[in-house]
């Protein structure tokens, strides 16, 4: 009889390249090596990432707008812009 494979496929990666001021990399470092602390493996930027825009997702739209998009106005506010803004 033929075993049934259990192997989920991998999902498609698209690379980006960010940019990070020298405080939100030595954050997210923290993070990587708290994660690695807490699985016993090597956890890469990526993964961080990742999960923290699935955990996003996961808190529906009027989390975003009421503890993301402040975050993120005050980002922009403090100079670090990064294309034109909307009309």
């Amino acid at each position: 009889m033929a075993r049934i494979s259990r192997i989920a496929p991998k999902p498609s990666f698209f690379a980006r390249s960010i940019t990070l001021t020298r405080d939100v990399e030595e954050t997210l470092q923290g993070f990587s090596q708290d994660a690695a602390d807490f699985t016993g493996r090597a956890v890469g930027n990526s993964a961080i990432l990742r999960a923290l825009v699935r955990y996003a997702d996961q808190q529906g739209e009027q989390w975003l707008r009421d503890q993301v998009f402040p975050l993120i106005e005050q980002e922009l506010n403090a100079g670090v812009v990064w294309g034109s803004k909307t009309k």
